[in-house]
């Protein structure tokens, strides 16, 4: 049993190597992307254009709560309110900043490749010869 005891720690070590290296090229292409030029406001005008989203879902989710809560109207509009806001501003967000979340992405894929690449060649060494 110790001999299953060793895989299982050492999958455990590999998978937070994976981990960790795939935070940090997401952290390196992140830092890259909105220290470039033209990019250090990205965020800021992402925040600043989803609030018109959000308060067309507040519009949209007032009314649909008003429609589906037949008892308490009053519970319907609020909490459609809410969710309506929250998936506006989200799905804004996220549609306004996806050129910073396809680079975060590319950038954690690189080093999670890097890491895998280096963790097979490990196992399985190649002897040119």
């Amino acid at each position: 049993m110790g001999n299953l005891s060793e895989k299982i720690k050492m999958n455990l070590a590999h998978g937070k190597e994976i981990m960790e290296s795939g935070i940090g090229g997401a952290k390196e292409a992140r830092d890259a992307l909105l220290h470039a030029e033209g990019n250090m406001e990205l965020v800021t005008v992402a925040v600043q254009e989803s609030w018109r989203a959000a308060s067309l879902g507040v519009l949209a989710g007032a009314i649909c709560g008003v429609l589906a809560d037949d008892r308490r109207p009053l519970r319907g509009v609020i909490t459609g309110g809410l969710l309506g806001a929250v998936l506006g501003f989200s799905g804004s967000f996220a549609w306004k900043t996806r050129p910073l979340t396809s680079a975060m992405a590319r950038g954690a894929k690189k080093r999670i490749g890097t890491v895998r690449d280096k963790h097979w060649l490990s196992r399985h060494p190649i002897n040119y010869g």
